[in-house]
């Protein structure tokens, strides 16, 4: 049967951004029903795409597949497709499930504002770019897509531009994953100068034929574009600041779109990565370090929102941890898991803002008497990002301490396991400070049904998302297992370390713990935290203010040096023509005019022989006589 509906996942949210983008304000917001329903209907649609991939398993050909030709390239096929198989179905449900939580959330999130219709429009082109890059068989359509979603998310994060926040940290994250992509762009060269297609069967097919260091070459491009988009260290640092956008762009940024998108492309490159084992290994370390420097940051932050993003960061180091070790199915289930309780998360957040009327948690406060649904929803999701069973974070994680187990990587499970009990840590810090002690806000309420609903939803699929674990691992072609006792037992105690210091500091001896006593004993390396490790610090002193530095410098050279050859350039040029319009007035039109005068002088002299009177005639002609006799006689005389 033909399943060419397929393509109308990516294609109804991006129809929604074609209509809505030439409507004014006031028919945007009459509009404002079609990208949820789109959205509704693209994840319908993606729903019945998994159905009909089922039972999955490992097949060399998709399930469904449909493509087009743009040209020829040096007498090559250039050709863009897409492509249905068990890892686009699985991630399509995700996103679309995610997206469409997103988008109803955002009617009530976003119904005071006057632009909400063009944040829905945006919001539509995001997810539909997402989309398209899932199912995309061709890596040159992956690199369109994956730069659609960085130019959504640039108007996303600086949705508000009136604000000088926004607009800085848009214009932040567009630079810093713009630095990531250039890795792409070699990695893209690369391809097409050793396999001649950017199709990624024939791509992944032939990488152990390229040419000696070619696959390094590729490896490395798509690694670093990963770390800009996935916001590894050091290209971590726009994500936090993201956060200046709404809260359900960021939940959608940090759950199943923009970040996700690293993650999923090395999943898929990943046998590229294995003809580079040194780069595997850079993955890892990479991913390990940004897993624990992000878990260390997020334990220190005040703002609700940067606690999320931070640990947002966190969780794509232990998802570039597992691909790392080789296995891209541990990466994606906890991209799976990890983006449904993240943006339960964020979403919930969103709530407590509005509730709260502030993002500092040290002005929030006894939540949970007056706020029982958004409390109970935001539990579940928390204790899903501490790990803590039966819950979706548990199982995912644990998958990936098992993958390092398998691989012998013992020095990075103990970086992992750190990591998890930091995570711990910091989400029940969070808890306790904005659901438990005093309130702090006034006319505390729930929120509307319009944004607990999709909370609801996401919190009943973070409860039941982690038993479908071997099954996943099947559906992808894999070995499914249960998480071995052992790991189960360790994980456990680590997320209940985590938790006993969260509420030994926060919780129940809040009273007696001073943390400003911890803060003082830490000394710099609290105070290392609090400015982020001096990431940012280093990129404004380094590039930032560096570029500013050098752009004075290259105008004080231009001023100065380039101007001054000019300027004087120019003036030598006045002082010539001077001279030379001297010399053509003093001497060339000099002699000139003196042959001029002299002949009008000697003309006026003959002028007076011409009187017009006769007599004076004839006394010319006597006297003219009178003189030839003269000369006559004395001539003869002589």
């Amino acid at each position: 049967m033909i399943m060419n509906w397929v393509a109308l996942i990516p294609a109804l949210p991006a129809l929604s951004f074609v209509v809505l983008l030439p409507l004014s304000r006031a028919m945007r917001k009459r509009l404002l029903w079609l990208p949820p329903s789109a959205m509704a209907a693209s994840a319908a649609l993606s729903l019945a795409a998994f159905v009909r991939t089922w039972p999955g398993g490992h097949h060399e050909e998709p399930v469904w597949s449909i493509a087009w030709a743009l040209g020829h390239v040096g007498g090559r096929p250039l050709e863009l497709g897409l492509a249905l198989d068990p890892v686009a179905a699985a991630t399509l449900v995700v996103v679309t499930i995610v997206a469409t939580c997103v988008q109803i959330y955002s009617l009530g999130y976003m119904h005071r504002d006057e632009r909400e219709g063009w944040y829905f429009a945006v919001l539509s082109l995001f997810t539909a770019a997402m989309l398209a890059l899932v199912l995309s068989d061709n890596l040159l359509l992956t690199f369109a897509m994956w730069e659609m979603m960085g130019l959504c998310s640039y108007l996303l994060i600086g949705f508000w531009y009136e604000l000088e926040g926004p607009r800085k940290a848009s214009q932040k994250a567009f630079l810093t994953t713009r630095v990531g992509d250039l890795g792409f762009l070699v990695a893209l060269f690369a391809i097409w100068a050793n396999a001649g297609t950017f199709e990624l069967a024939e791509v992944l097919h032939g990488a152990g034929e390229w040419a000696p260091g070619a696959a390094l070459v590729v490896s490395l491009g798509l690694l670093w574009a990963a770390m800009g988009k996935s916001a590894q260290i050091p290209l971590h640092v726009w994500l936090p600041d993201a956060m200046a956008g709404p809260t359900p762009a960021s939940a959608l940024i940090h759950a199943a779109t923009m970040v996700a998108a690293g993650v999923f492309v090395v999943a898929r490159t990943l046998p590229i990565f294995e003809h580079a084992p040194g780069v595997l290994t850079a993955m890892m370390v990479v991913g390990a370090a940004t897993a624990l420097a992000a878990g260390l940051m997020a334990a220190v932050q005040h703002d609700i929102k940067k606690v999320l993003a931070y640990s947002t960061v966190s969780q794509l180091g232990l998802m570039f941890v597992a691909l790392g070790a080789g296995s891209a199915v541990a990466a994606l289930f906890h991209l799976t898991t990890h983006a449904f309780f993240k943006s339960l998360l964020f979403l919930g957040a969103g709530v407590i803002i509005h509730a709260a009327h502030t993002q500092d948690m040290r002005e929030m406060g006894g939540l949970a008497r007056h706020m029982p649904v958004t409390t109970a929803t935001f539990t579940i999701g928390s204790l899903a990002l501490a790990g803590v069973f039966p819950l979706a974070g548990f199982f995912s994680k644990d998958e990936i301490v098992t993958v390092l187990l398998h691989e012998h990587h013992y020095v990075t499970v103990g970086f992992v396991l750190l990591a998890s009990g930091l995570t711990a840590f910091y989400v029940t810090r969070l808890w306790f400070r904005v659901f438990s002690g005093p309130e702090q806000a006034e006319e505390l309420h729930e929120a509307h049904r319009s944004m607990l609903g999709p909370m609801t939803l996401l919190a009943a699929i973070t409860l039941v998302a982690g038993f479908a674990g071997p099954t996943y691992a099947e559906f992808l072609g894999h070995e499914g297992k249960w998480p071995e006792v052992t790991v189960a037992l360790i994980s456990t105690l680590v997320a209940a370390v985590g938790i006993g210091a969260g509420w030994w500091f926060y919780g129940g001896r809040s009273k007696v713990v001073n943390t400003r006593v911890w803060k003082q004993r830490l000394g710099y390396f609290y105070d290392a935290l609090v400015q982020k490790l001096y990431f940012d610090l280093t990129y404004d002193t380094l590039f930032i203010k560096g570029y500013f530095r050098a752009s004075e410098g290259a105008s004080a050279f231009d001023a100065h040096v380039v101007d001054g050859v000019v300027n004087g350039a120019g003036t030598a040029w006045v002082a010539t023509a001077n001279g030379a319009h001297a010399f053509d007035q003093g001497v060339v039109d000099g002699a000139v005019n003196g042959v001029a005068d002299a002949s009008k002088g000697i003309g006026g002299l003959f002028r007076r022989l011409q009187t017009g009177r006769l007599q004076n005639y004839q006394r010319l002609v006597v006297g003219a006589v009178v003189v030839l006799m003269l000369i006559v006689i004395v001539s003869r005389g002589a």
